[in-house]
């Protein structure tokens, strides 16, 4: 029978886990809205966005890319959402990485 400490690493994990699922798919929508926004009108903001919306992860780099030359600061609103989704990435493996080492024992 698991402990009360393996039930809640296991808790965590997956409640992290689904977190990190619907942020990821907000940071991906966000990119997408960006790269609409940073793009000049016409048939390139289309094409923009339809790339953007197909290859999520080229398309974050892109536009932290394109985000930092528009505002001319590494700071920007889009690179604060990129960073803070990176951070929760990196609990969500500590998360796991604690769980798994908690099973083994």
């Amino acid at each position: 029978m698991p402990s009360a400490q393996a039930k809640i690493f296991a808790t965590l994990a997956d409640v992290a886990y689904r977190l990190l699922v619907m942020s990821g798919v907000g940071l991906h929508l966000f990119t997408t809205f960006t790269a609409f926004n940073l793009v000049d009108p016409g048939t390139p903001r289309y094409v923009a966005t339809a790339a953007a919306l197909a290859y999520p992860v080229i398309a974050e780099v892109v536009v932290a890319y394109y985000a930092w030359r528009a505002s001319g600061s590494m700071v920007n609103s889009y690179s604060v959402w990129l960073l803070a989704w990176l951070l929760l990435l990196w609990i969500v493996l500590g998360l796991f990485a604690l769980r798994k080492r908690q099973e083994s024992k």
